[in-house]
């Protein structure tokens, strides 16, 4: 008869290291659901605080033959801060992708602040080499914000 009892004391024993096991193992994956929602949160709003404008005239001849570059007037119109030299946007040009060094910005409404603030304008420069004649785009992308700007080159 002293044996029921010592094998229910060693199953109730073996349940609770199971359960401490199964417990140890559910918090540390809801700690990492709850950071993957809390990282998606401040994801999205620095998505919804970003937004660009391009502000450029394309009837203003933004491209210029004689240094096969384009320039852009691109305005911060979101409350987020952005880098003071563009160097956050992605730039695709023509439907191809244009490397960071082939970009440079420059804060042209600002003083020397190390943000690009909402109202700010940023002169984009993109060096495209030469354009043929004819219709072009340029697709901006920061943050996840887009913008997309057309303008054509006449011979």
């Amino acid at each position: 008869m002293a044996s029921v009892p010592v094998s229910h004391l060693i199953l109730f024993v073996a349940s609770l290291v199971i359960a401490a096991g199964v417990v140890g193992t559910v918090t540390t994956g809801v700690d990492r659901v709850s950071a993957a929602v809390e990282d998606a949160g401040l994801d999205a709003t620095e998505q919804l605080r970003t937004d660009v404008t391009v502000i450029s005239d394309a009837q203003a001849g933004v491209y210029d033959d004689g240094s096969g570059e384009v320039t852009l007037l691109v305005k911060n119109t979101g409350t987020q801060r952005l880098a003071p030299d563009g160097s956050g946007i992605d730039v695709v040009f023509d439907g191809a992708y244009v490397r960071p060094s082939n970009t440079t910005g420059e804060l042209v409404s600002a003083d020397d602040g190390a943000t690009w603030d909402r109202g700010d304008v940023l002169r984009l420069t993109i060096d495209t080499g030469t354009l043929a004649t004819g219709d072009h785009r340029v697709y901006l992308t920061t943050n996840g914000d887009e913008e997309l700007f057309r303008f054509r080159v006449e011979a």
